[in-house]
Parts: structure tokens; sequence; C-alpha cells
């Protein structure tokens, strides 16, 4: 004969199941909001590089336009690397960020 488990012994075990799984949940979505927002960033960049390429009298195709977005692109990449070695160094002196 098998013993009956009370409700709430049956509830326990049912929230010991949900809870993690809800965590892992939140976290794939929280990735995808990550990306999300990493996309709409990067399209705002685009539009906003074209924008003042075009201010300078250039159109796409044209050499002067390559250039423009080419100086735009490696300027934002220069300052993303100075931002986290400065962010990486902010960590150091604080302890939170070991480079072995």
């Amino acid at each position: 004969m098998r013993l009956k488990q009370p409700p709430m012994m049956r509830r326990l075990g049912f929230l010991a199941v949900l809870l993690p799984l809800s965590i892992a949940l939140s976290a794939c979505a929280a990735r995808g909001d990550i990306e999300a927002d990493r996309k709409a960033a990067e399209e705002a960049h685009k539009a906003e590089d074209d924008a003042k390429c075009r201010a300078k009298n250039t159109k796409p195709g044209e050499a002067a336009y390559d250039a423009c977005r080419q100086e735009l692109a490696t300027k934002r990449a220069t300052k993303a690397v100075i931002d986290y070695q400065k962010a990486r160094d902010f960590d150091r002196v604080l302890g939170g960020l070991d480079d072995r």
C-alpha cells in the first residue's frame, strides 16, 4: 500500500521543480533582451553615421562617403577599446578583476 503525500509536500515538490526552471528561462530572456538592445544600438549608430556623412554632401557609393563611414567606425571602435580599458582598470583597483 502506497502512502499518500500530504498536500503541502506535493506543493513543495512542485515548487522545487518550478523555481529552477523559471530562473533558467528568465536568464534566456535577459540574454535575448541584451542582444536586441545591442542590435538596436548598432542600427542607431549606422543611421547616425549615415546622417553625418550625408551632411558633408556625400552620397552612398562615393569614395568620400565610404571614407567618412570608415572614419566614424574607426573612432567608435577606438572609443570602445578605451572604455573597456577604463572599466578593466577600475575593476582592478577594486580587486574585482584578476588577469592571470
